[in-house]
């Protein structure tokens, strides 16, 4: 904050604050930068984005002087470190070889890769990803630290790995910017899909654009998202240009977090093929929004099918997420409009999440009172 190109794992440090900052006095050492941007924030945004939270946020410089501030927020007297990622070097790597040299050695640490380690997202530059990783084990880098988990199969990738001891507690919803609006029947025309991610190659953009080629309905497809790898992005652009006329596409860009539930709001279907999800906040998003859910079964949102609210399918055919689209499409209306509101039904009862506040509570206490 307050940055608008972060993900899903920016998000779930803002939403375990949000539940939990009466437990807990938090610190957040945070880029002075948006993602991929050059200029930094003003003295005026940073002051007003701490105004706004009430959080003592700490704004990291890039360059040289990360060493040395670094160093200072690392000798203040921690009760517990927490890293929220495993692949960044300036905010995981660096700190990691601070504490390795004296800077909070003894303070209890706890590492959320937030996907990171799981298969799908390790299968894209896997080869630099391993010698990264097994740099920081050989090192000692790595010695003490407590992993968080947030679904049980990123828990059971991550020991597969190596990787212990590893808890398990879920990210924590954010209730919506805006409050979900009642459904109505949609208006006459093709039916309209939300892509809404990061444009890198786990997202899997290219698979959703290669099905719906395969698709023999009309549609509209609204892709949002910032552009993660401009070579990937170039390559699905390509794709685009492939496609048959009675599919059309519209690239949306990034939109403010408080403005993706509006966008998702005038869809029908969030067709979302990620490779690996530890949570997928736009899940969630889209059923708040009455969106039916078309997406891998890569994510802890699975048996959508005995919901009533979508479809999780593997992703080793395309055809299948083609028909399930067109199965969709050919519904009456009402029937269309039916599975929509059961899933905002869904979506608004997961918003509650009394046990997921309570078991990252007992997660972080116990990292503390352990070590």
């Amino acid at each position: 904050m307050p940055g608008q190109q972060g993900g899903g794992s920016v998000r779930a440090v803002i939403n375990l604050i949000e539940h939990l900052r009466a437990d807990f006095d938090f610190v957040v050492g945070t880029g002075a930068h948006d993602l991929h941007s050059l200029q930094p924030y003003t003295v005026q945004q940073q002051q007003q984005t701490r105004a706004t939270t009430g959080l003592d946020i700490r704004y990291l410089p890039r360059g040289l002087a990360l060493w040395g501030v670094l160093r200072s927020l690392l000798a203040e007297p921690w009760d517990l470190v927490y890293f929220n990622s495993f692949l960044s070097l300036r905010y995981t790597a660096l700190p990691l070889l601070l504490r390795r040299f004296g800077w909070c050695r003894g303070v209890p640490t706890l590492l959320a890769p937030r996907g990171e380690l799981m298969q799908g997202s390790m299968q894209h530059r896997s080869f630099r990803k391993r010698v990264y990783l097994d740099m920081l084990r050989t090192t000692g880098l790595l010695d003490s630290i407590v992993f968080h988990a947030t679904s049980q199969i990123e828990a059971a990738e991550m020991v597969a790995l190596g990787f212990r001891p590893v808890l398990m507690a879920a990210d924590l919803p954010s209730w919506p910017a805006q409050e979900p609006v009642p459904l109505q029947l949609a208006p006459p025309g093709p039916l309209r899909l939300a892509f809404v991610a990061r444009l890198d190659p786990n997202k899997n953009l290219d698979f959703a654009l290669r099905t719906l080629a395969l698709v023999r309905m009309p549609l509209q497809f609204d892709i949002i998202g910032p552009i993660g790898r401009a070579e990937y992005w170039r390559h699905c652009q390509q794709l685009i240009g492939a496609l048959p006329p009675h599919v059309q596409v519209r690239y949306l860009g990034a939109l403010p977090h408080d403005q993706v539930l509006s966008a998702l709001g005038r869809c029908e279907m969030l067709f979302f093929p990620s490779q690996a999800e530890n949570n997928g906040y736009v899940i969630l998003e889209a059923l708040l929004a009455g969106c039916s859910l078309l997406i891998s079964d890569r994510t802890p949102w699975r048996g959508l099918a005995d919901l009533g609210v979508g479809m999780d399918l593997p992703l080793d055919n395309e055809q299948a997420f083609a028909a399930a689209i067109d199965s969709f499409d050919r519904l009456p209306a009402a029937l269309r409009l039916e599975q929509r509101q059961r899933a905002q039904t869904y979506g608004l009862s997961r918003l509650q999440a009394r046990q997921e506040v309570s078991s990252m509570r007992s997660l972080l206490k116990k990292v503390i009172v352990v070590a």
